[in-house]
């Protein structure tokens, strides 16, 4: 099935189990269309970006794509995994958070890492309900993030987080 990126009108191939997610699963040649250009933010330089999902597609789609743009992606499956993560690779500079993982699920991820640490938190999710989204920051989150979302929006929302995380710590940048 064909279909063209939300972002722009680059053609793009969707197998029927992708449909979900048309803009995360590109292809190799169209993601580096999307790919930020040199000129932009220096924030998005080796930056350490934890991406906590349950479905390893979508994980394998994220990390191609976050590579692609520049970071350094670990990578946690549920939630007890991404706090173990955090405690045995140190600190990271966002964090990607799904809500519906299998264990303690990602508003309790959420609420322990925040209690640990002040890492910017991006919770993507398919959940897109007013309540949701208020639970998500009560718990923690920077900011949320409905799936399916644009390849573009993804990247613009981590490098504002990058930079508010940097400007309200202007020592981060140098840690580094």
């Amino acid at each position: 099935m064909n279909s063209e990126c939300a972002c722009c009108t680059v053609p793009v191939t969707v197998s029927r189990r992708r449909e979900a997610y048309p803009e995360v699963y590109m292809s190799p040649s169209t993601q580096s269309l999307h790919a930020p250009s040199p000129a932009r933010s220096s924030t998005v330089n080796a930056a350490k970006v934890l991406l906590v999902d349950d479905d390893p597609q979508l994980r394998r789609a994220l990390r191609t794509i976050l590579a692609s743009a520049g970071y350094t992606v670990l990578e946690a499956m549920t939630g007890e995994e991404a706090l173990d993560k955090v405690e045995q690779e140190g600190p990271v500079d966002v964090i990607l958070l799904d809500l519906k993982m299998p264990g303690i699920g990602g508003l309790e991820a959420c609420r322990r890492l925040r209690e640990n640490i002040h890492t910017p938190i991006l919770v993507i999710s398919v959940r897109r309900e007013r309540e949701d989204k208020a639970q998500a920051t009560d718990a923690g989150a920077d900011d949320y993030l409905v799936k399916p979302f644009g390849v573009q929006e993804l990247l613009s929302r981590i490098e504002v987080l990058l930079r508010m995380a940097t400007t309200l710590n202007p020592l981060r940048a140098f840690e580094s």
